[in-house]
């Protein structure tokens, strides 16, 4: 499923709309979870991505993954990002699940948050994510937390404390291209 969220949202971002001013002097702030690694990253294509899973787990057979990525000079609008999550069936998935638990404007920016369940993935895996969307002056930015796991409710409240604590500052004195993602400790 981590793989579809990731076709979906390069789908998503190659309907966005791009912006011929140049990139706006934005950061996502977003701690690195306590307990977990930077397992993978890459920057390529306007994408720059990070995945990190908890210490001991691998890429393989993770259980919890918090993923970041930032597409750049791509704007997807929120109803696009809303009707994705929320309507649009996965052909891969048994169930699916797709609710907006929350939307508004955060340090002035807008967000969505999204939380998406798949019961049966090709791997044999039920997925649950909790997915930030956050629609910058230029870019579009997501956090996905990620379980293979039994989620209880109290995980959950737990990522949304930790989902909460992201957001998209504007630093008009710094070079964009210098720092794009603040893994905060």
């Amino acid at each position: 499923m981590r793989r579809l969220f990731g076709a979906v949202l390069a789908l998503l971002v190659a309907i966005g709309v791009p912006f011929a001013s140049g990139l706006n002097h934005e950061n996502l702030l977003v701690r690195m979870p306590e307990g977990y690694k930077v397992a993978s990253s890459q920057n390529k294509n306007g994408l720059l991505a990070y995945e990190m899973i908890q210490r001991g787990q691998s890429l393989k057979t993770w259980k919890d993954m918090v993923t970041v990525q930032i597409h750049f000079s791509r704007r997807v609008p929120m109803k696009v990002l809303e009707t994705q999550y929320t309507k649009v069936k996965s052909p891969i998935c048994k169930q699916q699940d797709g609710r907006l638990l929350k939307k508004g404007r955060k340090n002035g920016y807008e967000f969505g948050l999204f939380l998406t369940s798949c019961t049966t993935t090709p791997a044999s895996k039920s997925e649950t994510v909790l997915t930030t969307a956050i629609l910058g002056n230029d870019s579009t930015w997501f956090v996905i937390k990620s379980w293979r796991s039994k989620v209880s409710k109290a995980d959950i409240a737990n990522r949304l404390g930790y989902l909460s604590g992201v957001k998209v500052e504007f630093v008009p004195d710094q070079v964009r291209d210098d720092i794009v993602f603040m893994l905060l400790s």
